[in-house]
């Protein structure tokens, strides 16, 4: 969180060169939410806020790090600090997007999120987010030059674990980055959770 704090405007002013599957992702998410209101957590700059907006949505766009939280209400967003490991999430949703920030929690911490995160979306609601693909985890400086610590995830793994914790899979494709390989996934919540 430190890093993001102290990194936000290098993050802001060297955006990652746009993927065609990254907005693919963003459409079917809309496509799938069909209108109501989103909670967005990580929302960083805001970008994908805005773009959700634009597809009709209501969007209330969430960050930890207060440095992006101020930048997306300089931008006229209604951003709100959020901690996705401790805060409460409200609702219901028809939609949770979490783009690139739950890469960052632990297989035990996203194992709680998927559990907590449940409680706030609406019958047939929407989560959508994307991990970086790999085994293990660790510690990178790319991009900001300072540490973000990163939790890999196989395709496998993944299913298994939205299974115990009450989420059906609408789709999990595989995405090649222009430096790292991501799994980007759509689920429904079921309320069948198996834990």
């Amino acid at each position: 969180m430190q890093s993001y704090e102290r990194g936000a405007a290098l993050y802001r002013d060297t955006p990652p060169r746009p993927l065609a599957e990254h907005t693919e992702f963003l459409d079917t998410f809309a496509r799938l939410v069909a209108g109501g209101e989103v909670l967005e957590l990580g929302s960083g700059t805001g970008g994908d806020a805005l773009y959700l907006g634009r597809c009709g949505l209501r969007v209330l766009p969430t960050d930890g790090a207060r440095s992006f939280v101020q930048m997306m209400r300089d931008q006229g967003l209604p951003a709100k600090h959020l901690d996705i490991r401790t805060g409460e999430f409200g609702g219901p949703y028809r939609g949770v997007l979490a783009n690139a920030v739950l890469l960052h929690l632990s297989r035990a911490d996203l194992k709680s999120f998927l559990e907590r995160v449940s409680r706030s979306v609406a019958p047939g609601g929407v989560l959508g987010f994307t991990l970086k693909e790999g085994d293990g985890e660790g510690w990178s400086y790319k991009k900001l030059g300072l540490p973000r610590h990163f939790t890999y995830w196989r395709e496998p793994d993944l299913r298994d674990l939205l299974a115990v914790t009450g989420w059906e899979v609408t789709r999990l494709q595989h995405v090649e980055g222009h430096h790292d390989l991501w799994l980007f996934a759509l689920a429904n919540h079921s309320g069948d959770a198996t834990q």
